[in-house]
């Protein structure tokens, strides 16, 4: 074989493994998504002083209105969970990256969210997850899982 044959192989080789890489789905760790609840849970800890599910929740609370999410970027630890709380007038959306497919994790889309309305998702996993509002993408923000 000459020598230029040979390099295209080892070219094409890596690109195709390449792209396998880029392309492959990410392993699907089931979520927990809990129901949607019209008003925040009070926080309380139980008789032994650590925190409660609600204190842990209302920790990882982001908030959206008109203006976006707040905290736009969340850090927590696997397994904890978030909650996204509508503080506007009109309905909002939680929705993974990349808009309009929100694709990049799937669990993450919680769907349409009314006013006053929460949903949580538990991360099971490190990673960095990227979310928009898709009725508004110009929103957007991540959660970071350590």
């Amino acid at each position: 074989m000459s020598r230029t044959v040979v390099i295209a192989a080892v070219v094409v080789l890596i690109l195709v493994i390449g792209g396998w890489f880029l392309m492959r789905p990410e392993p699907t760790i089931a979520p927990v998504v809990s129901q949607p609840t019209q008003a925040p849970v009070s926080a309380q800890s139980d008789d032994t002083g650590s925190p409660s599910a609600a204190e842990t929740e209302n920790k990882n609370l982001v908030t959206v209105t008109s203006v976006g999410f707040s905290p736009k970027d969340i850090t927590i630890s696997a397994g904890d969970s978030v909650a996204w709380m509508n503080n506007d007038t009109v309905d909002h959306t939680v929705n993974s990256a990349v808009h309009p497919t929100h694709l990049v994790y799937p669990p993450l889309n919680l769907g349409e969210i009314k006013p006053g309305e929460k949903k949580s998702l538990t991360f099971p996993k490190a990673g960095t997850y990227k979310y928009h509002d898709h009725l508004n993408p110009s929103l957007f923000g991540s959660v970071t899982v350590r």
